[in-house]
């Protein structure tokens, strides 16, 4: 079961990868578009700036997530290092937990700010900011799923290293 999680997890982190490619090159594209406009043919454009920052915004959230599976993000472990494992163990839980909690809110909030400008029309680009707000839930299913693989993939590195892990 696990190792079909696993590979769900790693087709969604190279979907996530290529999106986040292709948002970042969409993104420097717009914003040298909008230096060229601005400075050389002295047209600015106002719906460049507005675009850089909706790509913007979800490049940070889809990398958020992505970071989430690579688990690549800040974390402070030298205390955690000299716990006996039974506390690592406790540590482990609390912190997953934590996490979750933190996804679940931002699954939440997203999907209620999602619904609040769902119908609200971008001022340069006549578009509704749902396709904005929508960064929120979306990053915040991914981070879940991904957290979801990172903490069973440490837990059955604990049974196989106690004995438990069932054989079969």
């Amino acid at each position: 079961m696990f190792r079909v999680l696993h590979r769900i997890n790693q087709a969604i982190g190279y979907l996530e990868m290529g999106a986040l490619v292709f948002l970042t090159v969409l993104m420097v594209l717009v914003v040298f578009s909008q230096v060229f406009f601005r400075y050389v043919l002295n047209q600015p454009n106002p719906w460049t700036e507005e675009l850089a920052r909706y790509l913007f915004i979800w490049i940070s959230m889809l990398g958020a997530a992505f970071g989430v599976m690579k688990r690549s993000h800040f974390g402070f472990d030298l205390l955690v290092k000299k716990m006996p494992p039974y506390l690592q163990k406790f540590e482990h839980v609390f912190v997953h937990a934590c996490m979750g909690i933190l996804i679940f809110a931002l699954i939440y909030y997203g999907c209620r700010m999602y619904r609040v400008v769902a119908f609200q029309i971008t001022p340069a680009l006549q578009i509704p900011m749902r396709y904005v707000y929508l960064s929120l839930p979306v990053s915040g299913f991914l981070m879940g799923f991904h957290h979801l693989c990172n903490f069973l993939k440490v837990q059955e590195k604990w049974e196989v290293s106690s004995g438990m892990a069932l054989k079969g």
